[in-house]
């Protein structure tokens, strides 16, 4: 499992509608496997390995949650809105990167707590009421950030004995899982389709536009899934539980996943060892939902890595979850030949 080109995709930046970085470096990885790679005019990319057996996508999206510029003031004070959903709480007091003309470390400007009324300290200002200080005079401010200009996290990757911390582990570990898989030269049982999508955070917009134009029998997403594990939850909210391998998900907010390929996903793992965790749930959102109800519909699965701190700057993902995820899907490239109706 190469490490390092998951710390790539993670520290480049990707915000919605200018995931431009992510793409070019999946793109290249791409080529390895097949020279048929679409770029369409949203900005999906979407790769051909061809194969016998049924029409499979695999999807991961390229962007992450950040921020847009929407305000400069005459000090150089900026305020921008969020890309995705953001707690407000996350994000005050966080260093963040502007790129502008060229990047900008910033502050999110945060008032010392022996300064702060305590009457007006009560709760988290908004997002939007929030000043990004770059450390600047106001002229040079001005000479090199302009309104539209995107912002996001300053988080640089970390790697501990047992997990990784990062900015954007979701979705950077899909699009990862899916290439280290490839990379295992699986015996596809599949007429393969990869789609690298865009604007997943702001509505699950890449992914509408999939399915109407491949048609395949069957769509699964790759993401990172939030994990509550922590001190304090109750058992019944913990969702997902880092260490415990990949999630397969029956549903969520929008989606009730396809239960014949749920269960035949959960077979494949039970028959090779790889462990899994099954979550119902009615929050949060994947390309699944999209894919499952757009051109003729088609068959819809999702298999996440569970993600401590999910939306912040410091995400967090046990890389044994990653390598069994990845092993779980070389399984069903393998395997979904084998499909049959068994509900």
């Amino acid at each position: 499992m190469d490490i390092r080109l998951l710390q790539q995709l993670c520290e480049v930046p990707g915000l919605p509608g200018a995931e431009d970085q992510v793409r070019d470096i999946v793109v290249s990885l791409l080529k390895e496997f097949t020279e048929d790679i679409r770029k369409d005019p949203l900005g999906n990319v979407v790769a051909h390995i061809k194969g016998d057996g049924p029409k499979l996508i695999l999807d991961a999206h390229l962007d992450e949650v950040g921020f847009m510029v929407n305000h400069i003031d005459q000090r150089g004070f900026l305020r921008v809105i969020p890309l995705g959903g953001i707690e407000s709480r996350v994000f005050y007091g966080q260093r963040v990167v502007v790129w502008g003309k060229k990047p900008l470390i910033g502050m999110v400007a945060a008032l010392p707590p022996h300064i702060a009324k305590r009457e007006n300290n009560k709760e988290t200002p908004e997002v939007e009421d929030c000043l990004i200080d770059l450390g600047l005079s106001p002229e040079k401010v001005h000479s090199i950030v302009k309104v539209g200009d995107l912002v996001s996290y300053y988080s640089p990757f970390v790697e501990t004995e047992d997990a990784i911390i990062s900015k954007a582990i979701d979705d950077r570990v899909g699009l990862f899982v899916i290439l280290e898989a490839l990379k295992r030269r699986p015996k596809l049982g599949c007429d393969l389709f990869v789609s690298a999508t865009v604007q997943e955070e702001v509505g699950l917009r890449g992914a509408n536009v999939i399915v109407p134009v491949y048609e395949p029998d069957f769509a699964i997403v790759l993401e990172g899934t939030v994990s509550n594990d922590l001190p304090g939850v109750p058992e019944h909210k913990m969702l997902a539980k880092v260490g415990k391998g990949p999630e397969i998900r029956l549903s969520d907010r929008f989606l009730i996943a396809d239960r014949a390929l749920s269960k035949f996903i959960t077979q494949i793992a039970e028959k090779r060892g790889i462990p899994y965790q099954i979550t119902v749930k009615k929050a949060g959102s994947t390309n699944a939902t999209a894919m499952q109800v757009t051109g003729k519909g088609t068959r819809v699965g999702v298999v996440s890595v569970p993600v401590r701190y999910l939306h912040s700057p410091s995400c967090l993902a046990y890389k044994s979850d990653i390598e069994e995820t990845i092993k779980l899907v070389v399984a069903i490239l393998e395997e979904i030949r084998y499909f049959t109706e068994t509900e």
